[in-house]
């Protein structure tokens, strides 16, 4: 490696590791844009570190009168944070510091395997998009599992990579225990598990049907994930508690083909976050490189594609562009692959083209390609940082907190239980829980009703934090004003009610 590449090297990943470090301190507060993903990981690592560290339990505060077990992914991020904890004391920035610690590796692991799978300026393009990719650089601070599912993911495509080079039983092991252990980290990895497929029988034939050692690979990979997603689903059928696993409709469906909506908001938020306009035209560029040499990577690509369009659902929503972080490392080789047969020459144009038109529009392409990913960072944490209702949220939490005791149990309202299509979707909002630190009870929007206040304050549910507009447009504030004592009124938008007085004395 000569002397420059080193240096480039070196700006790449220390720009990158920087991007990802620099909002690490930032307080757990209004500015997060996944609100509702990192409220709930702030009550696990709460409770973690006060009710049990047993990672088999993952506990959240919207639990109503349950235990609080909660359906979800294996809880690496605030397992480690009540660790954390445990050392330092309670503080949420400390949860940060996990994801940002994944993405950083990720940054560094990613660079090992491009320069391993591309020639040397594809590689290094490669690194770069993926160092100032958004979505990556918003998500190393964020408290969510995305980070972890991502080291895992290029952890065994990296091993699948070698496996391929080498095929030894060790290997394949190796590379099915790092599919597994991603698919644990969030199930979107689950893509991971074709692309090993797809190298196994590639390399086999129809003969890997009957290899023991492909078998044993395979189960070794597989019922780690599969035994816990099947334990903690229990925690969904008896207590009705999940983290938009079970209580979301995730599956397309024939409802949704016509008009294909799902696959505008697909293409919308992979162009947005993880490829950019110009990125289409080197990932186009690649399709001229031999599939033999980077089959792998388009594998992986379209794997990721087809989990897209399985949970069409959800995918092309659009709060889900943090879902397009799982295309980000396939698309930034593809990227790397482009930029490679633009400077080396695209055999199909050689003889139409010269060699250094196509390299100053290979140029053009990776200048707009990392400029646009720079715009769309910016314009991301702008968002993040400027979000007046959740400030105004966050503030009326704090301030009525203090008229809840410490286990006093908060009613709480959360979002839209069903689509516009009627079909279910996970409704709990739990930023109130973390910011308040108290637990209670969340209803969804299309439920909000006295009854729904009565049914509650028989489980237990006291402290009704009512949004004011809500009531009012529920027709409800008459009767909310004769049934319920006010405790206290925030700024006219948010009132503390109490459901076990009425303003004459206890209620019945």
């Amino acid at each position: 490696m000569t002397a420059r590449a080193r240096v480039t090297w070196a700006v790449i990943l220390t720009l990158g590791a920087l991007a990802r470090a620099v909002y690490v301190a930032r307080p757990f507060d209004h500015r997060i844009r996944t609100s509702w993903r990192q409220s709930d990981y702030v009550q696990i690592a709460r409770n973690f570190d006060r009710e049990g560290m047993n990672i088999l339990y993952p506990r959240i505060d919207w639990r109503g009168d349950t235990p609080g077990y909660v359906e979800a992914e294996l809880p690496i991020v605030p397992w480690l944070g009540a660790c954390l904890y445990r050392v330092f004391g309670m503080d949420e920035r400390l949860l940060r510091i996990i994801p940002c610690a994944f993405s950083v590796a990720t940054l560094f692991l990613f660079a090992w395997l491009a320069a391993r799978i591309l020639p040397m300026g594809g590689a290094q393009f490669a690194a770069a998009a993926f160092a100032l990719n958004p979505i990556l650089i918003y998500l190393s601070t964020a408290i969510q599992p995305e980070s972890v599912m991502l080291f895992f993911s290029v952890a065994a495509f990296a091993a699948i990579v070698a496996w391929q080079r080498e095929q030894s039983l060790p290997r394949l092991l190796v590379a099915s225990v790092l599919v597994g252990a991603a698919i644990l980290a969030k199930t979107p990895a689950a893509a991971l598990g074709l692309v090993l497929a797809f190298a196994v029988f590639r390399s086999q034939g129809v003969r890997c049907l009957a290899d023991w050692r492909v078998h044993l690979a395979g189960w070794v990979g597989i019922l780690p994930p599969l035994g816990w997603y099947a334990w903690t689903h229990r925690f969904w059928t008896q207590y009705g508690n999940s983290l938009g696993i079970s209580n979301e409709s995730h599956f397309i469906g024939a409802d949704i083909l016509f008009p294909p909506t799902f696959l505008f908001g697909n293409l919308k938020w992979e162009t947005i976050v993880a490829v950019s306009p110009t990125g289409w035209l080197l990932i186009l560029a690649a399709l001229g490189a031999s599939f033999g040499k980077v089959g792998l990577v388009w594998t992986w690509y379209g794997a990721v594609w087809v989990f897209y369009m399985l949970a069409a659902r959800t995918s092309g929503d659009n709060w889900a562009y943090y879902y397009h972080c799982s295309s980000v490392p396939p698309a930034c080789l593809l990227l790397g692959v482009g930029v490679s047969g633009l400077w080396a020459g695209l055999p199909k144009l050689r003889n139409r083209l010269a060699l250094k038109h196509q390299r100053a529009v290979g140029l053009a392409l990776m200048a707009g390609t990392l400029l646009g990913f720079v715009a769309v960072t910016s314009y991301l944490l702008r968002l993040r940082d400027n979000n007046p209702e959740l400030l105004a949220l966050r503030t009326c939490a704090l301030a009525l907190a203090e008229y809840v005791p410490s286990d006093g149990l908060i009613v709480v309202k959360g979002g839209r239980m069903f689509d516009e299509l009627g079909r279910r979707v996970a409704y709990n909002e739990p930023m109130v829980f973390a910011w308040m630190d108290r637990k209670g009870f969340n209803y969804g929007l299309e439920e909000f009703s006295l009854e729904t206040l009565e049914r509650i304050r028989g489980r237990g549910g006291r402290y009704w934090l009512a949004e004011r507009s809500e009531v009012e447009r529920a027709g409800l504030a008459e009767e909310v004003a004769r049934r319920y004592r006010r405790i206290a009124d925030c700024e006219g938008k948010f009132q503390l009610y109490d459901l076990a007085t009425s303003p004459e004395g206890p209620q019945g």
